[in-house]
């Protein structure tokens, strides 16, 4: 029986497990269990508990950080959530890339560890401001991660162009986006780039003070309260904005998992 929720099954850990880098050959044979390292990741994601703070039937926490920084550099994560999302496509009878886009942004404080921030004027927040791209099943694929004071039409130039780069030059029906991403020129750069139409939706929950759904913009801000249920993700702790992005991923590959094979 899994110690804790965010335990990966043995179903879940076939599905991510030859996407680990295998150990080096030469010198010291492995003992680290990469699987409890993964886990352990997974569970700072989800209780945003502090790495010194790991429970201590978890490899070392200067171990678990180690492994993260390396999974998060060489590519290990982005490997991992890029074969669940196709896979979590294929179990939805999808196809394998997306034809709609949407697209929204999240303003979040950010913790002590200090690195790039800035001040939110419209939500009033002083930390970090997250792009994110989802297509019409609300499966985050793209990530960007700014300071809270670069506006939303920087940082959406700078999503879509990374969802360019992973639909691999693939043309979109259509953007779906706020008002905030409202303007002539992003209409025009998203026509040159993808060939689509941008629809602005507008945020009727201001006119009306409760959550009202929009049609197909809806699903981006259920993704984001997919997101408030991981605490490392309601406060931005981590100090290198490629961390806030890594974090962001080990979050969506656990709602992935989750779907793809139940515990």
């Amino acid at each position: 029986m899994a110690a804790y929720e965010t335990d990966l099954s043995d179903e879940q850990w076939r599905l991510i497990a030859p996407l680990i880098p295998p150990a080096k050959t030469g010198g010291r044979r492995r003992t680290t269990d990469v699987r409890r390292v993964f886990d352990a990741c997974l569970y700072i994601t989800k209780t945003g508990c502090q790495w010194r703070q790991v429970p201590k039937d978890f490899p070392p926490k200067g171990t678990i950080y180690e492994y993260f920084k390396k999974w998060r550099d060489d590519g290990t994560i982005r490997r991992i959530h890029r074969s669940l999302y196709f896979e979590t496509r294929k179990q939805a009878k999808r196809s394998r890339y997306p034809s709609v886009l949407i697209i929204d942004s999240q303003s979040v404080k950010t913790g002590k560890m200090g690195g790039e921030r800035g001040f939110d004027g419209g939500k009033r927040v002083k930390g970090r401001k997250r792009n994110v791209i989802t297509d019409s099943l609300g499966l985050p694929f793209v990530f960007t991660v700014t300071a809270a004071n670069v506006h939303d039409l920087r940082g959406a130039e700078k999503a879509l162009s990374r969802a360019a780069i992973f639909l691999g030059g693939r043309s979109v029906k259509k953007v779906y986006a706020d008002g905030a991403y409202q303007g002539a020129s992003f209409r025009e750069w998203v026509a040159d780039k993808f060939d689509a139409v941008v629809q602005i939706s507008k945020n009727l929950a201001q006119k009306f003070k409760t959550f009202v759904p929009v049609s197909q913009r809806w699903v981006v801000e259920r993704t984001f309260a997919w997101f408030s249920d991981y605490r490392r993700l309601t406060i931005d702790y981590e100090r290198l904005i490629s961390s806030s992005r890594a974090v962001l991923r080990l979050a969506t590959i656990n709602l992935m998992l989750r779907r793809l094979a139940p515990a």
